[in-house]
């Protein structure tokens, strides 16, 4: 039993330092093996570059004030509590629950007033370009 124990500590040693005992140098054309993980394929600014965001915190709109027609943008509600994205005119509508995003794509022109039904105090104001 002591034998097997010596043999088990000697083998983990030898595996500890890696090395087969010999001096030579290996092979250091091999990059290290990469232990992180992968970055993600885009990143918020990249998402917020493609899409322009609503972003509704603390009872508050805040973001993009600016967008094309075309342009389909995001809106993020970060509070605990269910809001709309609504327009003065209708235009559109948008209800969005706790920690859920949803979208919502331009097809005309022109300067949009909103508000959020639920809590109308709060407002905002997008513009958008042709």
């Amino acid at each position: 039993m002591k034998k097997l124990w010596i043999l088990v500590v000697s083998l983990s040693l030898v595996a500890a330092c890696g090395g087969d005992g010999s001096d030579t140098a290996e092979d250091d054309s091999a990059p290290p093996a990469d232990t992180t993980e992968a970055a993600p394929a885009t990143t918020a600014a990249d998402e917020a570059a493609e899409n322009p965001r609503i972003v509704i915190s603390g009872m508050a709109f805040s973001g993009a004030t600016t967008v094309s027609v075309g342009d389909t943008i995001e809106i993020v509600n970060n509070d605990e509590v269910p809001h709309t994205w609504t327009a003065e005119d209708g235009t559109f509508d948008v209800s969005v629950g706790p920690g859920e995003t949803a979208t919502y794509t331009f097809e005309e022109a022109g300067e949009f007033p909103y508000f959020c039904e639920i809590h109308p105090s709060m407002t905002g104001t997008i513009i958008v370009e042709g």
